[in-house]
């Protein structure tokens, strides 16, 4: 039999053939494009839906909330999005990822579609619809992430997970600007109404193309699926693991390596992507248009620095000039540590403002070596555990996602005046705090080798522990 080497040869010989887990990969982009759409567009629609005064003008909107109620409605998303992500994970493992997703994401599509109506009959259903747009998404990210568990050969884990994760920062990147030009020339309406139909456009193209296996997919030629199966091993559905070996998970010291980094990380993301705007605003005197703006660079400098660093990570791992442990850890550590560094220096700058967004954009820019999701310890799931990489996923997700309400009420808790420089210091020295806390754990603790629980081969193990849990409840 040849070895993968030859049948990836064999692939590329076939003439022009697009891998289907490449596709996989472009379908999981586009969608977790249109599952940051429909998550952020509420950031900028909400000033035109208010009313407001800054600088003595007063935006003159259909919406009499006051900031409090602002904050509920923005930070809902994340409780409903906190709470689906360990039974997404769980169901995409027993039922497949490509149902789970369908059904989460036309469901989010009505959601968003429907959010204006509902906004304008009451604050409180509009709240609701925010948090279930929350719980349905929730189960979207971990199932595409335990989609790579069946299509993603070893040494191309991180390239096909950060092809589709990366959709997310592209799609912060296009949606701060593009809703605040839809606001403004058509109506904030508007806004849900395209983010939410270009989700149903691409659900088509998903139950066309995505399928839950190599095996069961009927576009994928004969000799990608040998390859990928003998890189990875046959895992048909129907072999799928019927106990979870919940003992070992949360006993398992490099799954809480995992925990601790994602959660500082995610405390990072959400806590900077809500206050950037509000301290260039009020430290720097920018306005909405430009604080907005402000945005765009460091989310492109991320989206590029992650393309690239997964690549090299693959590269590396390929070539075996250093081991997948190695890598996982030089590329989380060094995120924790130089995006956690540079908005303290920010501080210190004399209120420079090309210095400042020059510091917050490679503190971003750095942050794609292990950012909410890739190169360094998201794919530590998949390389750990990767049967069970949707639940481990879905566990440390809903973990990190707590970030999205705790760090903004952290902000908003410690800067009581807006424009001292030295209350935003004092969250910039607590952010580098937990980073760095999150990468020394990781740094320790964290591990890519395949874990003996997590193997096929000890089926036998899991009855046992799953037995004895049942006799000690």
């Amino acid at each position: 039999m040849n070895d993968g080497n030859d049948v990836l040869r064999e692939v590329r010989k076939e003439g022009f053939y697009i891998p289907q887990r490449y596709v996989l990969a472009v379908l999981a982009f586009f969608g977790l494009f249109n599952v940051s759409c429909m998550r952020s567009n509420i950031n900028v629609t909400i000033l035109a839906m208010i009313n407001t005064t800054q600088d003595n003008i007063t935006q003159t909107g259909l919406f009499n909330w006051n900031s409090k109620q602002q904050g509920i409605l923005i930070g809902s998303y994340y409780y409903g999005y906190a709470a689906a992500n360990i039974p997404g994970g769980i169901l995409a493992s027993k039922f497949g990822f490509r149902n789970l997703c369908a059904i989460t994401m036309l469901v989010a599509s009505v959601l968003t579609i429907t959010f204006p109506l509902v906004a304008y009959y009451n604050f409180y259903f509009a709240v609701a619809c925010r948090a279930t747009l929350g719980l349905f998404q929730g189960g979207t990210v971990p199932a595409l992430n335990y989609a790579w568990s069946k299509w993603a050969p070893p040494l191309e884990v991180s390239i096909l997970n950060s092809i589709g994760l990366s959709g997310m920062i592209f799609g912060q990147l296009v949606v701060y600007p593009l809703a605040g030009v839809i606001a403004h020339n058509v109506g904030w309406e508007a806004t849900y109404y395209i983010t939410g139909s270009m989700t149903l456009i691409w659900l088509i193209f998903f139950l066309i193309f995505a399928s839950d296996t190599p095996s069961s997919n009927k576009w994928i030629s004969k000799t990608e699926r040998a390859f990928i199966e003998k890189s990875i091993g046959k895992r048909e559905l129907c072999d799928e693991p019927k106990l979870i070996p919940w003992k070992a998970i949360f006993s398992s010291k490099c799954i809480w390596a995992l925990f601790a980094s994602l959660s500082a990380d995610a405390w990072f993301q959400y806590t900077f992507a809500a206050i950037l705007p509000t301290y260039m605003a009020e430290v720097f005197h920018y306005d909405i248009t430009q604080s907005g703006l402000v945005m765009i660079l460091p989310f492109l400098t991320q989206w590029l620095v992650l393309v690239l660093a997964s690549q090299t990570t693959d590269l590396l791992r390929k070539h075996k000039i250093v081991t997948t442990t190695r890598i996982r850890k030089i590329n989380t550590l060094t995120s924790c540590l130089v995006s956690g560094v540079l908005p303290v220096l920010s501080g210190y700058t004399g209120r420079d403002r090309f210095v400042v967004i020059s510091l917050f954009t490679i503190s971003f820019a750095i942050g794609g070596l292990h950012c909410e999701f890739y190169p360094g310890y998201l794919s530590t799931a998949l390389d750990v555990a990767p049967r069970y990489s949707g639940i481990v996923f879905g566990i440390s997700n809903t973990m990190a996602n707590t970030m999205g309400f705790l760090g903004p009420f952290a902000a908003g808790y410690m800067i009581t005046d807006q424009q001292s420089v030295a209350l935003w210091e004092n969250l910039f020295w607590l952010t580098f705090g937990i980073n760095l806390t999150g990468g020394l754990i990781f740094a320790i603790f964290g591990s890519g080798v395949e874990q003996t629980w997590a193997k096929k081969d000890n089926k036998e193990i899991f009855c046992r522990e799953t037995e004895k849990l049942h006799q000690t409840t």
